[in-house]
């Protein structure tokens, strides 16, 4: 059961009666939007055009049918900048060059995506009818300089018909998936909702896996997952420069989590054995946007309320348990956007503000409640000095307050943190190439996890730095002949007050240096097939000559969509990833692992049927290759899956 509660005090940022009126506004805002018949046929505003900038790749949702990548996190894996990482209870993340996962930023049509008080953006949702945007970092984001590890935006389409619909189900040896696409644009007066379901009671190993006490060959252990998704956006575009909209959307989801396979069962960690019994998110969104000749201004509200219950079990058979532990989250902010262009210039002006309240209780542990104010004030700048050179630069204010920090330990809350983060690039662009070149000081504010206690035997850092970089970059993208084209980059950071877990708790390490280049290269040059060819190689050491945890020294990707008949495709992509160090999970020590490499195979085989159906069938990790993600943590041996679906 969710805790609602009113707030204490006065919001610094935002008036408290904020809250009600943006839910009973959303709600009156979809149904009232049906009612206004008197509307005229108007060109909507293409408040989500996509711009190719020099720092950015693109995957559309048809690539990710490629292979079928349900999640977001999946379809992120197909890019050789992402990686697997581990978050604090054990699950998959997903780290931009190895910047730690909460160092990048996740955007939905403008708005931050919901973090926990790990820091953790949930990237394993779905994602339907919308392309994924990847900054690299070199370039401005959505609310100023970009953050130390890029950013990644998501931008949903708008229906264009009266009424279209799409279904589709997936079907494998591991698991179902569902899902449901209604949308109607009338006028200019639409509506679009989504539904979708995934089903998982275990999912099976590699037929190589050595087996341990704690895993026998086979099924994963406490690896079953439900998860359930409903949204609904509904929005008017008043006239040609007024555009507004108002969203919902409800996640419900219960999973175990697989306990390391080499954790030694004559003295369990006590958490070793665990489930999340239910983690529920929901999610009140309002967008507003005005665009007048070389005006745009743009304002976003949202606010999200999460409640999980971590059940902990005394052994493997996950029968006996620990009382059990419920987390509750309420985020309630807003971001304000203004644009203004004049010849050769234009300038943008971004202020965001934020409040975040986390509340630990039961487990036979003292309630903990944190709340802290996060704002942000940014400046950026782009100058055309002529029709070759373009010069941007920008700056970001970010101020922390921790309000309140109140457990079992007594924490105080810590000081006031900020950062000023700055950054200028020049880019250089004909028809055939573009050169660019970013100098950037880029910052990170610790989580409430990383500075207090959310677990009882962790050590809590409230005076815990903002994790600083210097990063320097330079990219090369050239067209060449015969409708292939090559993108390189290379890059250069150089960290200070590294955040990093050690000895129960996370500290400030004084400095690390992470480096290495990209490059990729895609190819239509034969005209039955679509060749996409990328590698990627870093290097890591911190000022105690560590290695920064799972970046791989080396990373190839390689895939190939082969048109077969004009209704018949095959694809087929290859992933090297290369070792990588992991800490030993299974004792919770600061001992790092060394990981070895592994190779990927995946095939699928579409067919259409018609413009409306489709059907796919193909294999995942064809070779049965038996890797770990994380130290004790083996990933899914061969898979097979069958893909419908039908749109109108």
């Amino acid at each position: 059961m969710y805790i609602y509660k009113a707030y204490d005090s006065v919001l610094t940022m935002v008036d408290k009666t904020l809250l009600s009126n943006l839910r009973a506004s959303l709600v009156v805002f979809s149904l009232g939007t049906f009612l206004w018949a008197e509307t005229i046929t108007l060109a909507p505003i293409n408040i989500e055009e996509i711009v190719h900038n020099s720092d950015m790749v693109i995957l559309s949702e048809n690539e990710a049918l490629e292979n079928n990548s349900i999640t977001v996190q999946e379809r992120l894996a197909r890019d050789v900048s992402f990686t697997v990482v581990s978050d604090s209870k054990g699950e998959e993340a997903i780290s931009f060059r190895g910047l730690d996962f909460k160092a990048t930023e996740y955007v939905e049509d403008g708005i931050p995506l919901y973090r926990d008080t790990d820091g953790f953006i949930d990237t394993k949702f779905t994602m339907t009818n919308a392309e994924i945007k990847i900054n690299d970092g070199s370039g401005t984001s959505s609310f100023g300089v970009s953050p130390m590890g890029g950013e990644v935006q998501i931008n949903s389409t708008y229906p264009t018909k009266e009424f279209e619909t799409k279904l589709g189900t997936t079907i494998s040896n591991n698991d179902a998936y569902y899902h449901a696409y209604v949308g109607s644009m009338v006028d200019n007066i639409y509506i679009k909702a989504d539904v979708s379901y995934f089903h998982r009671s275990d999912y099976r190993l590699s037929n190589n896996f050595d087996p341990t006490p704690i895993q026998e060959k086979g099924s994963r252990v406490n690896s079953d997952k439900e998860q359930k998704n409903f949204a609904i956006k509904s929005g008017i575009f008043i006239d040609d420069q007024i555009h507004v909209a108002g969203k919902v959307s409800v996640t419900r989801t219960e999973y175990g989590i697989p306990p390391n396979v080499y954790t030694d069962v004559s003295t369990p960690i006590w958490d070793a054995y665990s489930r999340i019994d239910k983690k529920d998110l929901n999610s009140f969104y309002l967008y507003g946007d005005y665009h007048v000749d070389d005006l745009e201004l743009s304002i976003r509200a949202y606010y999200d309320e999460y409640e999980d219950i971590f059940k902990i079990y005394d052994d493997i058979d996950y029968q006996s348990s620990w009382p059990e532990v419920i987390y509750n989250d309420e985020r309630l902010g807003t971001v304000i956007k203004g644009i203004k262009r004049q010849d050769s210039h234009q300038s943008t002006v971004i202020l965001q503000a934020e409040e975040n309240t986390h509340v630990r209780s039961g487990g036979n542990l003292d309630t903990a409640k944190y709340k802290a104010d996060t704002f942000n004030v940014s400046f950026l700048h782009l100058w055309e000095l002529d029709r070759s050179w373009q010069l941007e630069g920008g700056v970001t204010y970010n101020l922390m307050q921790a309000k309140e920090a109140a457990d079992a330990s007594a924490v105080v809350p810590s000081e006031d943190k900020d950062t000023l983060d700055a950054q200028v690039k020049i880019t250089y662009s004909n028809e055939q190439r573009i050169v660019y070149g970013s100098v950037a000081n880029k910052s990170r504010m610790p989580s409430m996890s990383e500075m207090f206690t959310v677990f009882p035997w962790e050590n809590a850092n409230p005076d815990l730095k903002p994790e600083q970089s210097m990063q320097y970059t330079a990219g090369y993208q050239q067209t060449l002949a015969e409708k292939t084209s090559i993108d390189l980059s290379i890059y250069y950071y150089d960290v200070s007050d590294l955040i990093i877990y050690r000895n129960n708790g996370y500290i400030n390490r004084e400095e690390a240096e992470h480096y290495g280049a990209e490059i990729r290269l895609n190819s239509t040059y034969f005209d039955q097939n679509n060749i996409r060819f990328s590698y990627a190689s870093a290097y890591t050491r911190d000022s105690e000559g560590e290695a920064l945890a799972y970046i791989p020294t080396h990373q190839i990707k390689v895939e190939d969509t082969v048109s077969l008949t004009l209704n018949l495709k095959a694809y087929l992509g290859y992933q090297y990833t290369g070792s990588r160090y992991s800490p030993n999970s299974a004792t919770y020590s600061d001992e790092m692992l060394k990981l070895s490499g592994y190779h990927l195979l995946d095939t699928q085989f579409a067919y259409s049927f018609s413009n409306a159906t489709q059907c796919r069938v193909g294999v995942k990790n064809l070779l049965d290759e038996a890797y770990e993600w994380e130290y004790g943590y083996p990933s899914a041996g061969r898979s097979y899956y069958m893909n419908l679906e039908w749109k109108l």
